[in-house]
């Protein structure tokens, strides 16, 4: 048995001749019902929570289990806009099985199966909500910044992060250092011990700690001390070196293996490095490569949904937290022409684009907020120019499509 709680926040409002009803108190769906109301329309929300996500302004709010109302047929458009497809595309069924003839407009990411469901239902339409966020996202690129002295194109060399090279593993090093002042003290003794020239005690010892010498030079006749210390150093020539290779081999052995999990330093240019791979950030990979970006992608899951068809297409991947500056350096941030960070956390993306913009302060920062209040307050006090909204974009275009019929 459902249930069912009606709230009433416009005392004007007649509930048996709603203008437009919204399946749906998602994000989306509030947003949409704003600008709706804002075009003088009459608004009816129907969700299973007993009170609205946001309070309602000039809409009117319904409780049940999506059960569709009977004067769903006079309605203007139904709105289905929940957050789980299938449930979509079953609220958009049953609103068909009472009205033939009331619009419905369904947010369905699966662009392929809504266009068969359009062939087969009249009246019927759908948008994706990512794909047309990640065409939105895109067009940033090339947009002129509100600032152009902060936010620049791709940082010149100069702005680079040259100070950090790739380093050199520290006990390599090490045993790199130890060699080379066994090789100078050895020779400066042998120089005077055994009147031999700089050249000929340094090939010597060379030979000696090699362990193929004693074939034109040999301590033979020389002092017990000189062989003592001949035996000293052909023994800590074997063991240094036995440890250079062993650690030679450790950095090459982890160096692939970080290969294998997608811990790489990525060598390029302007690129852009997205970060999140999600429904959103998928479709906005596609989307740059369809124009011909360079495009790095940053997620901390190898095995995510999206993950088979990112690598299908032979895009570069970098597997690990954006949070952590290492990583977005392994992404070639540096080098990068823009930053996109699409997580489904805002303050997730906040970090990613402070972190970002403290190795790159002139790259290009394009993130993903749900909160429109807080993409206002990155424009103004942070110099975010390009933080979007999908819900929004969402909204906005479900509005028009209203305005088209």
């Amino acid at each position: 048995m459902s249930r069912h709680f009606e709230t009433s926040f416009n005392p004007g409002f007649h509930l048996s001749q709603p203008e437009f009803i919204i399946f749906g108190a998602t994000h989306i769906g509030i947003k949409l019902a704003r600008l709706l109301v804002a075009k003088a329309a009459r608004v009816t929300v129907i969700d299973r929570h007993a009170i609205p996500l946001d309070p309602a302004e000039g809409w009117k709010y319904i409780s049940n289990d999506f059960t569709v109302p009977e004067y769903v047929k006079d309605a203007s458009a139904v709105y289905v806009v929940t957050e789980q497809e299938s449930l979509n595309i079953r609220i958009a069924l049953a609103v068909r099985s009472v009205s033939a003839e009331v619009p419905i407009i369904i947010t369905l990411e699966q662009s392929r199966l809504g266009r068969k469901l359009a062939r087969h239902l009249d009246r019927f339409s759908f948008i994706s909500p990512s794909e047309l966020a990640a065409k939105q996202f895109v067009d940033c690129i090339n947009v002129p910044s509100p600032d152009p002295t902060r936010v620049a194109t791709p940082s010149s060399a100069s702005d680079t992060d040259e100070s950090v090279p790739r380093k050199i593993d520290p006990l390599v090093a090490y045993a790199i250092g130890a060699a080379v002042v066994m090789v100078c003290l050895a020779t400066i003794y042998f120089h005077y011990a055994e009147r031999l020239s700089w050249i000929d005690s340094l090939y010597f010892v060379v030979t000696l700690m090699a362990t193929v010498g004693f074939g034109d030079i040999s301590l033979r006749e020389s002092s017990d001390l000189s062989k003592l210390i001949g035996v000293l150093l052909m023994a800590a020539s074997v063991t240094n070196t036995a440890i250079l290779f062993a650690l030679v081999t450790d950095s090459l052995l982890r160096h692939r293996l970080a290969l294998a999990f997608g811990r790489r330093r990525i060598k390029d240019r302007d690129h852009i490095v997205v970060v999140g791979i999600g429904a959103v950030g998928f479709h906005l990979v596609e989307e740059l490569i369809r124009r011909d970006e360079k495009v790095v992608i940053v997620d901390n899951n190898p095995n995510g949904r999206f993950m088979p068809a990112i690598y299908a297409q032979g895009v570069r991947s970098v597997m690990g937290d954006a949070r952590v500056e290492r990583t977005l350096r392994d992404a070639g941030l540096t080098e990068a022409k823009a930053l996109m960070s699409v997580t489904s956390d805002d303050l997730t993306n906040l970090e990613i684009a402070l972190n970002a913009r403290s190795l790159a302060p002139r790259l290009r920062v394009i993130l993903r907020i749900y909160d429109t209040a807080l993409a206002g307050s990155l424009r103004e006090r942070l110099d975010i120019h390009f933080a979007l909204s999908m819900s929004t974009i969402a909204a906005e275009a479900l509005a028009r499509m209203v305005d088209r019929k």
